[in-house]
């Protein structure tokens, strides 16, 4: 039989699929929940942790359980662009070029995309969405031999890499990825909509061409409420004896 905390889980789930308590609302108390469910309080506690670490329905500010939108996992084991695996999951994404300009590789770019320092290179500032939805700023900085194929493609293409694929016949090889949690500035923001302080998934990743060409060095930050990251691992044994 399932540990009553799994069925309080799954009954505040359900309510939250039906809109008894809507995206933005906070929770009941525990204690409210615990004489509705005519339980402890600590069995409401433990269903309130699993939808938040689980299943990312809720999130904890103070005393309060807030709803929001389920979260979306993206593997980092499988290389694709937002676009890629937005389209591979069911959802739509959109893209909107806020700003872009043409200039000169700092230090760090070059040697993120094996290029040279003063190279021409163009840095692209976009919102991505998800079904509508803005979840993520990426500023990205394309290496000059890939530039004038992104600047030629419309403002709202909705994936920049599949376009370039399709039309140019490049494709990702390989990416270095490093995962942070950072919290909104300013700019994250006013794009986003939400207030400073919010808690953001900072991803800095550099991507190449399957020649091992440097494609883009790229600052995405993502709303932490709407995409997670899940990496698969496996223990040496898994894999078989070592010789």
């Amino acid at each position: 039989m399932a540990a009553r905390f799994h069925d309080v889980a799954q009954q505040i789930q359900a309510r939250i699929a039906r809109g008894d308590y809507p995206v933005g609302s906070a929770l009941p108390s525990a204690s409210q929940l615990a004489r509705e469910f005519g339980v402890a309080r600590g069995t409401i506690q433990r269903g309130l942790e699993e939808l938040e670490s689980e299943l990312r329905l809720i999130t904890h500010r103070g005393n309060r359980w807030l709803v929001h939108e389920a979260t979306h996992p993206q593997s980092v084991t499988v290389l694709r662009s937002f676009g890629q695996w937005a389209l591979a999951v069911g959802l739509r994404p959109e893209g909107l070029v806020l700003t872009k300009s043409y200039g000169r590789a700092s230090q760090v770019e070059a040697r993120q995309l094996a290029i040279r320092p003063m190279d021409r290179v163009l840095r692209v500032v976009r919102v991505r969405s998800l079904n509508g939805r803005r979840v993520m700023v990426e500023r990205t900085t394309y290496a000059g031999w890939l530039a004038d194929a992104v600047d030629a493609l419309p403002p709202d293409a909705p994936s920049i890499m599949t376009a370039v694929s399709h039309e140019h016949g490049i494709e990702y090889g390989h990416a270095e990825q490093q995962i942070f949690a950072v919290a909104a500035d300013a700019q994250d923001s006013r794009i986003l909509g939400v207030a400073g302080g919010t808690p953001l998934l900072r991803v800095m990743r550099t991507a190449y061409s399957d020649r091992g060409r440097g494609l883009e060095y790229s600052d995405d930050r993502y709303l932490s409420s709407a995409v997670s990251f899940t990496l698969s691992s496996s223990s040496p044994a898994a894999a078989g004896p070592v010789l």
